[in-house]
């Protein structure tokens, strides 16, 4: 539309021209600034104040169940004299430990009736039944029982009966002594075991009771990280839905668009005006946090902030972690937006992201992540990995002493691992995403469908040559939440699990999004044979490069997992690895190789390869958007599957069949080389189960196989599709 005059501005010119404009669009509405920037310094002061309040009552409670009050126990029964008697002489006589005694004891002797009066009224504690003979049983060598009963009208509180129960017990352990003495024996007998803690230094800063401290600091960065990521996102939310959504009802996105510059200036511009009011609720929030937190630090317990060393470092990651987070978190709010007919539409889509997100920040705080694990997959998660990334680098904070100097010194460069890790991650996914917002950007159909037109709201949408991305996503999500629903009642036995999960997460989303959507079937999933000049012996030889493609990735994969993991495996890769065991075992080969190699080849080929695919390429045909929705395709079919260790080697499996598919014209190759792929495992199970690596020159072998599977397929196609034109032009 924009693309005739495209050289008359500057990219660069062209968007920090748009964004100075969004920019003071946004400055100019009044009511959005003070909500954005204005409000988190005043809600944050509250926040605290409340909950220093909440906390203040907390403590007060807290010191008084600990402090020692009066217990007063009704005695009855005929040894109940004895026994008081014996009570009063261990209490007045012992100068020892007391913990968790009772500030004083008193002892009234008094008939059953009148004990259980006294205990309905409130005026005693407890009330003891003592049987006849206790005091003399004690001196000899038998177990006295004695029941204990608390009032129902003036029930005794938990902390009587922690008084109580620990009176008494230190009662028992003086009779226990007197026995051990009257037999000869020394009290050694009963303390076979004595433990000494022993600390280095004598700073009264670094006493024991001083670690809890310490061990709160990972838990309040990560709640506080978790909260400035949700807070980060919303930052990103109306800023965005203004930028496309409110153009777009406003009638002035027309004329941004015959502008003389490239639909990727204008969605950089707008990305850089959001990315700018991102970042700056993202300052606001952390000046508003740090304030408060300066002013709540003031009332901690003395020598508490000189166990905190100087946390430059783990504030310079964290700055750097979430200046990464803002830019995925404007860029998605861009897509969404973009995607979105109206203001309106824009908004209850963006609710169910933020959930989203705040569900991907929240699962960093997770157990079993601790900060010694911030490394590696997890950092590259999004909304996920710059959490963990930041509250590492902050709760690695140590003591002054050498030893955790050492220790914070080894530390640093997997941190800055780690950041590396998690900025290139979210750089590549926000140049995704913007890729993604110019492409729906330049689709009219996407643009300006407007308002939905009065009539049924069941009435089907208009005929399309191939599925919009919206709708190429769309069976993707609604398959994961099936899995997710699915995993509760699916069978344990593969042979009814495997066709169940197949047929709710893969082809009743695709089912009802083809019976909804008017697609051409031919051209989206690309029902035609490989371009081969109409010679079959190319066809053939085709499909033989991809079979040989599908089983060398696997094998290369394979080994590589071996490679980096060794023989350890998740949970659920055994799990599944047994299961398929048995299938093998219980059923004849046809069955396991239907089951496991061509039915999810065939349902997933025609769910990423055709539906998702042909969404994301669109009518146009661009190199650079080929190549992103390969690229996308193969992100969906890697988290689809849910197993980390393996989504790399799904994700290159992916690339591999989105390039047979582009290159071929046709969806078959890629089904072969699925299928190939798939069947692999079922091999090496049946063949190799008791080897711990691959068979010596296997991995070159496999090598091999991808390398002629691909000269295979590039030499037998002679016609080329549009799509595999662009895609190997330059």
């Amino acid at each position: 539309m924009n693309n005739a005059s495209a050289g008359n501005i500057g990219s660069w010119q062209a968007a920090l021209a748009i964004a100075r404009r969004d920019l003071l669009e946004f400055v100019r509405d009044r009511r959005t600034l003070f909500i954005t920037l204005l409000l988190p310094m005043v809600t944050y002061p509250i926040v605290a104040l409340s909950s220093a309040l909440g906390l203040r009552t907390a403590l007060v409670d807290i010191e008084a169940r600990q402090t020692p009050t009066k217990l007063t126990i009704a005695l009855s029964g005929e040894g109940a004299v004895a026994f008081a008697v014996r009570i009063r002489e261990f209490v007045n006589e012992t100068r020892g430990s007391r913990t968790g005694w009772p500030a004083a004891l008193e002892c009234v002797v008094e008939s059953p009736q009148d004990s259980r009066a006294f205990l309905d009224d409130g005026a005693v504690d407890l009330w003891l039944e003592i049987p006849k003979g206790c005091a003399e049983a004690l001196d000899q060598q038998e177990t006295v029982a004695i029941e204990v009963h608390a009032g129902s009208v003036h029930p005794a509180s938990h902390h009587v009966r922690e008084q109580f129960t620990a009176l008494m017990r230190s009662f028992a352990d003086g009779v226990r002594r007197q026995r051990m003495g009257r037999a000869g024996l020394p009290e050694s007998v009963l303390e076979p075991l004595q433990l000494t803690f022993s600390q280095e230094g004598s700073d009264a800063a670094r006493s024991v009771d001083a670690m809890p401290i310490e061990m709160m600091v990972p838990q309040v960065a990560g709640a506080i990280l978790v909260l400035l990521a949700i807070l980060t996102m919303t930052g990103a939310f109306y800023p965005a839905i203004d930028a496309i959504a409110g153009e777009k009802e406003r009638g002035t996105i027309e004329t941004l668009l015959i502008a003389p510059c490239r639909t990727q200036d204008i969605v950089f511009g707008k990305f850089l005006a959001v990315y700018a009011v991102t970042l700056a609720t993202l300052a606001a929030n952390v000046i508003s946090i740090a304030m408060t937190a300066a002013v709540g630090l003031r009332f901690l317990p003395a020598g508490i902030l000189e166990r905190i060393d100087d946390m430059t470092l783990g504030t310079v990651v964290t700055v750097l972690a979430f200046m990464g987070l803002a830019a995925l978190a404007a860029a998605t709010c861009l897509a969404v937006t973009t995607a979105s007919k109206s203001a309106k539409e824009a908004q209850n889509t963006l609710t169910p992201v933020i959930l989203l997100v705040s569900a991907l920040a929240g699962a960093a705080l997770l157990p079993g992540l601790p900060a010694q694990q911030h490394g590696g997959f997890l950092a590259a998660v999004p909304f996920t990995g710059q959490v963990i990334v930041a509250k590492a680098a902050i709760s690695g904070v140590r003591t002054a002493s050498a030893e955790a100097g050492v220790g914070a010194a080894q530390g640093k460069p997997a941190i800055a691992l780690s950041l590396a890790i998690t900025l290139f991650s979210s750089a590549s996914l926000a140049w995704l995403l913007l890729r993604a917002t110019a492409a729906m950007l330049a689709d009219e159909d996407i643009l300006f469908r407007g308002p939905d037109a009065a009539g049924s709201a069941f009435a089907r949408p208009g005929a399309r040559t191939r599925p919009t991305i919206v709708q190429g996503v769309v069976p993707i999500v609604a398959g994961l939440a099936a899995v997710w629903y699915l995993q509760g009642f699916a069978p344990d036995d593969l042979l009814l699990a495997i066709p169940l999960q197949q047929a709710t997460a893969v082809l009743l989303p695709l089912g009802l999004s083809l019976g909804w959507q008017r697609v051409n079937l031919r051209q989206t999933f690309r029902i035609q044979w490989p371009y081969s000049d109409g010679q079959w012996w190319h066809v053939a030889v085709c499909i033989i490069g991809a079979a040989l493609v599908g089983s060398g990735l696997f094998a290369c994969g394979a080994a590589a997992l071996l490679a980096v993991k060794g023989t350890h495996v998740s949970a659920e890769t055994q799990l599944l690895s047994s299961r398929l065991l048995l299938l093998l075992q219980n059923h004849p080969w046809w069955v396991s190789w239907s089951l496991m190699a061509l039915l999810p080849a065939v349902c997933e080929e025609l769910l990423f390869r055709g539906w998702t695919l042909s969404a994301f390429i669109g009518k146009a045909r661009q190199r650079e958007r080929v190549v992103g929705a390969v690229v996308v395709q193969a992100a969906l079919f890697a988290l689809v599957h849910l197993l980390p260790e393996r989504m790399p080697q799904t994700l290159v499996l992916g690339l591999v069949l989105g390039w047979i598919t582009i290159t071929t014209g046709s969806l078959l190759p890629a089904i072969i080389c699925h299928v190939a792929h798939n069947s692999m495992p079922l091999i090496l199970i049946a063949g190799m189960a008791d080897m711990t690596g691959p068979p010596g020159g296997m991995v070159m072998l496999a090598i091999g196989c991808v390398a002629v599977g691909m000269i295979l397929i590039s030499w037998s196609v002679r016609s080329r599709s549009a799509d595999a034109k662009e895609l190997v032009s330059h």
